[in-house]
């Protein structure tokens, strides 16, 4: 445990630096890789512990652990287990014959995240909302709990920036000045605009209170074991009465271009918590 613990802040740090070598081309290349997952980092249970405190920001770093590793360090952090989020986003077990231990993936089934569907976010925090209720929320408080996601840079770049929300009006309609449009419009749950953090509506009454957020590559949500750890992190994120109010800030600068930068600032952090010892 010890070794791991010395190596992998060498490693990571290499790592970090080649990525952040930032302003080419092929810097940010680097960084878009980064934010795909660190696919060969070994995670001891205090690194998940440290890592969870992160948020969402930690998600990527999760991505080459098996099933087993990461129910080792949520056990060991009395977090929401990887069983009650697959059971509450695909129905299933994790020691159901058609998980595979290692990958977490789940043969015979297509759940179509990270596919570009336009009902994909609404299926999300539908999911979500399942994980938090078995885990003794009661169900009207549940339905204020919703997945977002800025999707500006999804297809050109293949980045998608998603935050957990508390929602004022649940899971109700809400009227806003659309971010895709400018037009003054009604977005109920089956819309796609509905699954976009909007801060106000047109009265000027909140909307949405951010509580967590991260952006990285929208590929890895056709992962079943990424979304799965997503579900988790985002309920850790509600049980620690979390806020993250800066997310309006980065909003403006992701649709600005730079969500490169914003990657690379959370990857650092994630990178510190996880290694400080």
């Amino acid at each position: 445990m010890n070794i791991i613990r010395k190596s992998i802040p060498s490693v990571l740090l290499a790592m970090l630096l080649a990525l952040h070598g930032c302003a080419s081309p092929q810097g940010q290349r680097g960084m878009e890789t980064f934010g795909r997952g660190v696919a060969g980092l070994v995670l001891s249970p205090f690194m998940i512990v440290a890592g969870l405190a992160q948020g969402l920001a930690f998600l990527p770093f999760t991505i080459g652990a098996s099933l087993d590793e990461l129910n080792r360090g949520l056990t060991q952090a009395q977090a929401v287990s990887l069983d009650d989020s697959y059971k509450a986003t695909y129905q299933v077990a994790i020691n159901d014959p058609r998980v595979d231990p290692r990958t977490g993936q789940i043969a015979g089934q297509n759940h179509g995240f990270g596919q570009h569907r336009p009902e994909a976010m609404l299926e999300a925090s539908q999911a979500f909302q399942r994980l938090l209720v078995s885990q003794g929320m009661p169900v009207e408080k549940a339905r204020h709990y919703v997945l977002v996601g800025d999707y500006t840079y999804t297809r050109t770049r293949g980045q998608i920036l998603v935050a957990v929300v508390y929602r004022h009006t649940g899971m109700g309609s809400f009227r806003v000045v659309s971010r895709e449009t400018g037009i003054v419009t009604t977005f109920r749950p089956e819309n796609k605009g509905w699954g976009v953090a909007y801060e106000r509506d047109v009265d000027g009454q909140v909307i949405d209170e951010v509580i967590d957020w991260a952006g990285f590559d929208y590929a890895i949500l056709r992962q079943d074991k990424v979304v799965a750890m997503l579900m988790v992190i985002a309920a850790e994120s509600v049980k620690s009465g979390k806020r993250s109010p800066d997310y309006w800030p980065v909003e403006r600068r992701w649709t600005a271009g730079e969500m490169n930068q914003i990657v690379a600032e959370s990857s650092n952090r994630v990178e510190r918590a996880i290694t400080a010892r």
